[in-house]
């Protein structure tokens, strides 16, 4: 008999035995740093969210050095903390692959495509050169776009279309600029350089950020295929498609149901002109950020005008969800230090803005910029649910119990199940109790939390339905919105021991 046993049954002698005991259910926490960004970049796969693995893969994949990096989708990425970054490249329906065909005399031997559609594959270059094996029927590729932001290259040594020996085959994999070369006839192309032409963007409007909301097909729709997600956002689609654009953002949002959208509005807009432009989007799901900014570029340093709401969601990713992203620490500050100065700044303004849902970026006395807050747009119609730190710890919770107890999901709704699910929502609400007299400045928290009664939350009637409720109630922490000295001064005040 072998030391372990599966089962009792088999445990018939006077004898020591040993079981594996199956752990309890367990709640995972979900991340808090994913945040989705719809744009327009020169270079990039459509029809997919996008996922790279660092900064340097997002500028390979997105803007290769070469191409231009002082888009809106790219300008939107510069200066800030990126956790997790995922993109949806916006493209029109009629986008198209720029390509090249290598020539022997005016024979075709092979078709170069770009990896991925636009305009910007009209940049490439294919320079065919001697091969590195000397042999004569053999050459060298590069593949290159070059610019004032670059040089990026594809290098294909010893291709071979001659009809003889072992010939090239399509390359899927690895390179950044060429997508998969196509034999047309056998021969050896001649030295030289040659353009790709045919790229296009496509005509880009409202439509193309939307997608189809249920559809997950493009756009905006394609982040419903990504739960991680917890924050979206866009680039700059232009005035005319703003209110477009934000409608889909705030719509996507609440039918994710676990996530918040960050908009703005245009640039140079009034203050009265920023409150009735956010009074369009209330929701416990939107975040409004204000004052346009103006940063270096890293091409060549030129000072550019770029949106607000990156850096808003830019802040919540980095921060946990239970501090508000309008923290006025030094460590906030400095994930603003990217800001060079406000188009527009509010002043005392900021006031107005706040009461009306907004998260305007203020000039802090000490130097750096701070959001003066972190609110929802819901904020005037529903104040009990202005603070975007509610949101977001309530979708922390949420997606953390939902998600990890899955696996008990059609599982024998009896009472050692239903105490089972119960002990792990109970052990996970520890931890965030837990968390606010240990690290309440970084870490997930609750100030407390309880379990109602199960049995009022569930008649039998419920039960014999296939359904299961956990009463959870659970009191989140405000941030020190306001901190007053109450002072008491001047020749006559009477100094007591404390």
């Amino acid at each position: 008999m072998g030391v372990f046993i599966t089962s009792r049954s088999a445990a018939t002698r006077h004898a020591v035995y040993a079981e594996e005991r199956v752990p309890p259910a367990s709640i995972q926490a979900t991340g808090t740093g994913v945040v989705g960004l719809a744009g327009q970049f020169p270079w990039g796969p459509d029809g997919v969210v996008i996922e790279p693995t660092d900064a340097g893969d997002r500028g390979l994949t997105l803007a290769p050095p070469g191409m231009s990096r002082i888009g809106s989708g790219w300008l939107a990425t510069l200066h800030k903390g990126w956790p997790d970054l995922r993109f949806v490249r916006v493209l029109g329906s009629a986008a198209a692959i720029a390509s090249a065909t290598l020539l022997q005399g005016v024979t075709g031997i092979c078709t170069v495509p770009g990896l991925y559609k636009g305009a910007a594959g009209n940049s490439i270059n294919c320079i065919v050169t001697d091969a590195s094996d000397g042999d004569p029927t053999h050459f060298n590729l590069e593949v290159q776009v070059a610019g004032t932001s670059g040089t990026t290259s594809d290098i294909f040594q010893n291709m071979n279309y001659s009809g003889s020996g072992i010939e090239s085959q399509p390359i899927s994999v690895g390179p950044r600029l060429a997508g998969p070369i196509a034999k047309l006839t056998s021969g050896r192309p001649t030295n030289g350089t040659y353009a790709m032409s045919g790229g296009s963007d496509g005509t880009i409007n409202s439509a193309r950020y939307t997608g189809t909301p249920g559809a997950g097909d493009f756009g905006i729709a394609l982040f419903e295929n990504d739960l991680e997600i917890r924050s979206v956002f866009s680039d700059d689609p232009g005035n005319s498609s703003r209110v477009a654009v934000n409608a889909a953002l705030q719509a996507h949002a609440i039918l994710m149901g676990d996530r918040i959208a960050v908009l703005n509005g245009d640039s140079g807009l009034s203050v009265s002109s920023v409150v009735a432009a956010a009074s369009n989007n209330r929701s416990s799901r939107v975040a409004w950020a204000d004052c346009w900014t103006f940063i270096f570029d890293d091409t060549d340093g030129t000072e550019r005008l770029v949106p607000p709401a990156s850096w808003l969601a830019s802040v919540m990713a980095q921060s946990s969800p239970s501090t508000s992203p309008a923290w006025k620490d030094s460590s906030r500050v400095a994930m603003l230090a990217g800001i060079n100065r406000l188009e527009t700044p509010r002043g005392q303004a900021v006031g107005t803005l706040t009461v009306n849902g907004i998260c305007a970026l203020n000039k802090e006395s000490t130097g750096g910029y701070t959001f003066e807050a972190g609110v929802l747009t819901v904020a005037p119609a529903d104040p009990t649910k202005k603070r975007i730190t509610r949101t977001r710890i309530g979708d922390y919770i949420a997606t953390s119990v939902t998600r990890s107890l899955r696996s008990s999901v059609d599982a024998p709704n009896v009472p050692l199940n239903q105490q089972t699910i119960v002990q792990a929502i109970v052990a996970f609400m520890e931890g965030l109790k837990g968390a606010a007299s240990n690290d309440p400045n970084n870490l997930p928290h609750v100030l407390d939390y309880s379990i109602g009664s199960l049995s009022a939350a569930n008649p039998q009637s419920d039960l014999d339905n296939g359904d299961f409720t956990v009463p959870l109630n659970v009191k989140t922490s405000a941030g020190m919105e306001r901190i007053f000295l109450s002072m008491q001064f001047g020749e006559n005040v009477t100094i007591t021991a404390s």
